[in-house]
């Protein structure tokens, strides 16, 4: 099982960003995300779908027009389309790979109706047995009951399932919750939050550098999948 963003994506790297909802309401990355998450339970558990809308509560009281505003969502679904777009063959092959092994394969993410707006025909929504998106269950990593649902959509246990994360949103800590192997990947935030990869490797079972490195923790045999190490 996989995280999306800051694990298959990154999008805030910079050949993706181009115009960003950030540059066009001139506002700093770090304070529109402030004000962006601080209520990220309300859109990520979907109980906002109207991307103005949710782009309007997050700029409140800040004088921006309608107008502006409505750009601003289509700013950032857009930046956020070039990611997914975008990404990066060899993860698209490592995904095939797993799955051609024998491996069953989910993606759980926090994920909000922007972020989604453009997931239908991507690459990244083929490669997947199973696609669970926080918007859409109403539940919100670090529950452990998303992972409990992406388990029981594969039909397989929870036990049997390595899960691998960039450890957003405590996601690494649910998953062990749930009774998953938890793996971080630091793959992207060591360049952007490195301040913050001691504290998480504190919540894994094993910490790897790029995601090709999945190849060494597991095999591909005719039975269920081991775990290495």
């Amino acid at each position: 099982m996989f995280d999306l963003f800051f694990t298959l994506i990154n999008p805030l790297r910079r050949d993706f960003a181009g115009e960003s909802e950030y540059s066009l309401l001139g506002m700093d990355r770090e304070d529109f995300e402030a004000r962006y998450t601080a209520d990220y339970e309300t859109w990520g558990r979907g109980r906002i779908r109207d991307p103005c809308r949710i782009m309007a509560r997050t700029l409140r009281g800040l004088g921006f027009s309608q107008d502006r505003i409505g750009r601003a969502a289509e700013a950032r679904m857009e930046r956020i389309r070039r990611a997914i777009y975008g990404i990066e063959e060899k993860k698209l092959l490592l995904l095939g790979e797993l799955r051609e092994g024998g491996y069953k394969t989910a993606l759980v993410s926090n994920a909000d109706v922007m972020d989604i707006r453009y997931w239908q025909g991507s690459a990244l929504s083929r490669a997947f047995d199973e696609t669970i998106f926080s918007c859409e269950t109403g539940l919100l990593k670090p529950d452990p009951r998303i992972f409990a649902l992406a388990a029981e959509k594969l039909r397989v246990e929870a036990g049997a399932c390595l899960y691998v994360g960039d450890g957003g949103h405590r996601e690494l800590t649910g998953a062990r919750a749930a009774g998953m192997f938890p793996v971080l990947t630091t793959e992207y935030i060591t360049h952007t939050w490195p301040e913050k990869v001691g504290a998480l490797r504190q919540d894994a079972a094993r910490v790897i550098q790029t995601l090709d490195e999945i190849r060494g923790l597991i095999r591909v045999p005719q039975n269920p999948p081991v775990y290495g190490g």
